[in-house]
């Protein structure tokens, strides 16, 4: 069910936001993607859980409140937030006429006079204009309980920062209630899986969890596959009548890279300093040419490039990102929760496209295309809705023959023949002691005749770990290679039994978890020999 409603700002009213450097104004508004003021999902749902937690209780009537809005520390809750956004793109010709700023001050209680260093700024938005947002109800909501809901909804009358200033009067209205369609006696076949190429493209921001340390969240810049495989075996669990243990037996989905872009090796060097025509050199370290740190017979100091996604030029991928503080409020107090503020940082992703590759059934494939699904953190909160298709597909990786192999090992060296184990995602190590790791992969994958060479590898090891979206339970977290790591081996021959073990590999890639995109390889692969 889809509950569209409108907001009508009835005074100026304020979304709350620090001050920026360059602006002298100590809070400010929140800007869109399109530099549109808005008010982030999050605020709606504490106002509104609030509003039916209080008047469920004041009324006795027993409107599940954790059913709906969810209980602290759970991932998922029965509804899902989109912000409130202004309901017409005509505001774009002139947004910057739709804020102004005023200051205000403090005043000491027991003097009835200013409060030293009390003058501050802010910024707010004019009063008249006119938002818009929905609430999606995973679970039924029927009869007085849809009834009793839709009232408490338009009985918020206030929203945004410095309420008790006279900001932020609001009249909230629902326009419209969608059902949503009945899916679950519509068996869908799994009998049969194929690969297609899959396109993701954001409605909204994300938020792909990197790093979690405390109350702070950073954000990926590409989607890891076991996201997106978690979200459409959540969405099919829910709404199908679908074999759950064969789609989570053969679903396999790789990870989502903005497209035409790919992830650069970790052997890539770049010269600290620009050194030719205003602009700095980027050498592959693998390659004997490069062994020494010159450039035209000149010393150059050169530092890793990293392994970023990059573009066919091999320049950095970047897309803005922005940080938001949200704090968590004493439904007693109505005051701030001690230890309860939270620094997330949100991938300015919106209207681009990802793409990866994915195995599903045709019944799946056709059923999902051009649907909504929703991934990564805060997904009831205004962020991760996204779009997704797909195309069937027929792009192999390139096989591993002597040619190939040859061409790469002469740039290494001529000493020996040599390959290189590439890693286009990261890879779950099955073992836990990471030294002489290369010879531990060696072991793995059943490479006894050939060498480690540790000298010519690259790589660094990271942590990774995940969340079962059936079980509802975190994962360990285990150690990884990180993509872009490169392992090199040297042998005597590149003979047909070595080739065809290599074939072995590149197709089913390497370690564990490797329906969630971990673990995808390519042997000796020609990025090496055509860094930009």
């Amino acid at each position: 069910m889809i509950i569209k409603y409108s907001v009508i700002l009835e005074t100026p009213a304020m979304t709350g936001k620090d001050g920026v450097i360059g602006k002298d104004l100590d809070l400010i508004t929140k800007l869109d993607n399109d530099g549109l003021p808005y008010f982030s999902a999050s605020q709606v749902k504490g106002i509104l859980k609030e509003k039916v937690a209080l008047f469920s209780a004041a009324l006795n009537f027993g409107f599940p409140v954790n059913k709906y809005f969810g209980l602290e520390g759970e991932v998922e809750s029965g509804m899902r937030f989109s912000p409130l956004t202004l309901d017409s793109k005509e505001y774009l010709e002139y947004k910057e006429f739709l804020t102004d700023d005023r200051s205000g001050i403090r005043i000491d209680k027991a003097s009835k006079t200013t409060a030293e260093g009390s003058l501050f700024s802010y910024e707010f938005i004019r009063k008249g204009l006119k938002f818009c947002g929905e609430i999606e109800i995973f679970h039924a909501l029927e009869g007085e309980n849809l009834k009793f809901f839709k009232a408490c909804l338009e009985r918020i009358d206030a929203i945004g920062g410095l309420k008790s200033r006279g900001l932020g009067k609001v009249t909230f209205k629902v326009l419209e209630t969608t059902a949503n369609k009945d899916n679950l006696n519509k068996k869908l076949d799994t009998g049969s899986f194929k690969e297609y190429s899959y396109t993701l493209k954001p409605l909204e921001n994300l938020i792909l969890k990197n790093q979690e340390i405390g109350n702070e969240i950073t954000t990926n810049n590409y989607i890891h596959g076991g996201t997106l495989r978690g979200a459409i075996i959540s969405l099919l669990d829910r709404e199908f009548n679908v074999d759950t243990e064969a789609l989570v037996k053969n679903l396999k989905v790789s990870q989502g890279l903005p497209k035409n872009h790919f992830v650069a090796s970790a052997s890539i060097f770049q010269s600290k300093y620009p050194i030719k025509n205003g602009k700095v050199v980027r050498v592959n370290k693998l390659l004997s040419k490069n062994s020494e740190d010159k450039v035209d017979g000149k010393e150059v100091k050169f530092e890793r490039y990293g392994s970023p996604v990059v573009n066919a030029h091999f320049e950095k991928l970047v897309i803005n990102k922005q940080s938001e503080i949200n704090i968590a409020i004493d439904v007693e107090t109505k005051t701030s929760e001690e230890g309860k503020l939270f620094n997330k940082e949100i991938l300015l992703a919106k209207d681009m496209e990802f793409s990866g590759k994915i195995l599903l059934s045709e019944d799946i494939a056709k059923t999902l295309s051009n649907r909504h699904i929703y991934i990564g953190k805060n997904k009831s909160k205004g962020f991760g809705k996204c779009l997704i298709t797909f195309e069937p597909t027929n792009v192999k990786k390139e096989k591993v023959d002597s040619n190939k192999l040859e061409k790469l090992s002469k740039e290494i060296g001529n000493d020996k023949k040599y390959f290189t184990i590439d890693f286009n995602s990261d890879m779950i190590l099955p073992f836990i002691d990471t030294v002489s790791i290369g010879d531990k992969i060696k072991e793995l994958l059943g490479l006894e005749s050939v060498v480690w060479e540790e000298s010519k590898s690259f790589i660094n090891i990271i942590s990774i770990g995940g969340y079962n979206q059936l079980n509802k339970i975190r994962k360990s977290t285990e150690f990884a290679i990180a993509k872009g790591g490169v392992l090199t081996f040297s042998t005597t021959g590149f003979t047909n039994e070595l080739i065809e073990r290599l074939n072995s590999i590149q197709e089913k890639g390497i370690g564990s978890r490797k329906n969630e995109g971990f673990g995808d390889v390519e042997i000796s692969s020609k990025n090496h020999l055509e860094v930009k």
